[in-house]
């Protein structure tokens, strides 16, 4: 789920540190998290845990998520704009959560067909309705005239199931203005350089993370 945030950083030049020595030894940190659980994000005296807040905290740091203005309408319009985002934020957690019907899957057969399912049905639903949503907006980015964090959102929950070994081009032949959004927001800061680090989600059968 860090990927998330993560890509948020990198999209808006943040420098940080991604500790992995304490991830690699969970739960021997557990206790010091405020729920128990991972990712925990550390910015100066403040921890943040649950992957959403973090999320939504490093859209902020980078510049990425709708701010209110000074003046009503300005504001109802920032507001309207956040809630936008929010509800994008919320569509990329529900492409995301299919991943872990394929991981959880009791055998290798089981496992196969997930996958199977992930490819030719999830993403090709999905990433139809986000498409639907580019048209009738008539907007070239989710987050509106200019990419923002709903669109480096997509781009996690694309990359995620890209580096799984999902056919994600196949899923978007029929998209041309998400594949065009996609593209557009590459631009933003260091994105493109997105690390490629282990596996933890893949379609590979022969991979020990399947």
């Amino acid at each position: 789920r860090s990927d998330f945030a993560q890509a948020m950083l990198y999209a808006g030049n943040i420098p940080f540190d991604l500790d992995q020595d304490t991830a690699n030894a969970w739960p021997a940190s557990k206790d010091d998290t405020p729920f128990g659980q991972i990712p925990v994000l550390k910015h100066g005296n403040m921890v943040i845990g649950q992957g959403g807040a973090i999320t939504r905290y490093c859209a902020r740091l980078a510049g990425l998520y709708p701010v209110c203005a000074s003046g009503d309408v300005q504001q109802q319009q920032q507001h309207q704009e956040a809630a936008i985002c929010d509800m994008y934020l919320e569509e990329m957690m529900d492409i995301f959560n299919g991943i872990f019907q394929a991981k959880s899957a009791p055998d290798k057969e089981a496992k196969l067909a997930a996958w199977k399912m992930l490819e030719t049905q999830h993403l090709p639903k999905h990433f139809a309705l986000l498409e639907k949503n580019l048209e009738q907006s008539q907007r070239p980015f989710l987050g509106g005239s200019q990419p923002n964090a709903a669109d480096v959102a997509f781009f996690a929950v694309y990359n995620l199931y890209d580096r799984a070994g999902v056919n994600v081009n196949d899923a978007m032949a029929d998209c041309p203005k998400l594949k065009g959004a996609l593209e557009g927001t590459l631009t933003l800061g260091n994105l493109k350089n997105f690390p490629k680090r282990g596996l933890y989600f893949t379609s590979d059968p022969d991979h020990d993370a399947y």
